[in-house]
């Protein structure tokens, strides 16, 4: 009778022992589950996080260029010089950055252009299309190009008109026109030399009025397209060759428990394309 009592005690214990056992289990199973959610929303929101800081990078680059044109537009005094007309045409790749819709936000992605520039007898005008229909914003950086293109020459495009053609892949938004001052205004100085420019070699920066290259946002992406596009060197503004990445890194909060968190790390962006797996030198020039 003892026995019977003792096993039915001991088969009821190891009931309890089960059934506890089993809440135990499901309560961890839906505290994991909930964790993994958590932690996929912290992912989701730690890279909205990065692309809001790359186009945060980007505005204060564009809205520096925008304020020191402004600056000069108001001490700009008008050109009185006698003008001939001039004929001639460049291509140079420009590389920029587009916006791929998110959540919430928009990421950037590099990715590289044609532009054509032809000089044609006229009134002075900078002209600018597209093909197919792209984004972009470049008519007040064409026209400072056209100004520091006139002041290295020492000719005047006052009686010509500067056409550009920007032609890319497919249609696009790109959300950073003025980086591409500086290679428009080596190519426009090119068509008035009429000179080639160098295959292989691709820039970005804005160009400023005293004829200066200005920082820009995107250099990672932008040095990602050019590499991918075969450039051999690839030209920054000054103190723009070395970038912050986020670096992964896991956490173990408690066993079952990992969350990963990204961590900026400052690089040589040369370095990090060789890790990529290009060979490419990065200049800086100011």
């Amino acid at each position: 009778m003892r026995e019977r009592a003792l096993l039915a005690l001991s088969l009821a214990l190891n009931a309890i022992a089960i059934a506890y056992l089993a809440g135990v289990y499901s309560s961890y199973t839906q505290l994991k589950k909930h964790f993994m959610e958590l932690a996929s929303e912290y992912e989701r929101a730690q890279a909205e996080i990065r692309a809001l800081r790359e186009q945060l990078n980007m505005t204060s680059a564009q809205l520096e260029h925008y304020r020191r044109l402004v600056e000069h537009l108001t001490r700009a005094q008008p050109r009185g010089e006698q003008a001939q007309e001039l004929a001639g045409r460049a291509e140079v790749q420009l590389v920029a950055v587009k916006a791929k819709p998110g959540f919430l936000t928009y990421s950037l992605e590099g990715v590289v252009l044609k532009a054509i520039v032809e000089l044609k007898p006229g009134q002075g005008r900078v002209l600018v299309s597209t093909t197919p229909l792209i984004g972009i914003d470049l008519q007040a950086s064409l026209r400072t190009a056209v100004e520091v293109a006139e002041q290295v020459t020492g000719a005047s495009l006052s009686s010509t008109d500067v056409v550009v053609t920007i032609v890319g892949e497919e249609e696009m938004e790109i959300v950073d026109g003025p980086s591409a001052g500086a290679a428009l205004t080596l190519a426009i100085i090119a068509a008035i030399r009429g000179e080639e420019m160098p295959p292989g070699i691709y820039i970005t920066g804005t160009i400023e009025p005293g004829g200066s290259i200005g920082a820009v946002g995107g250099v990672l992406e932008k040095a990602s397209a050019a590499a991918e596009a075969g450039a051999r060197v690839f030209v920054v503004p000054a103190g723009q060759s070395r970038i912050e990445v986020p670096v992964p890194v896991e956490r173990k909060l408690a066993p079952g428990f990992t969350l990963v968190v990204y961590e900026y790390k400052v690089i040589s962006l040369e370095e990090y394309l060789r890790q990529q797996g290009y060979d490419i030198k990065v200049v800086e020039a100011s």
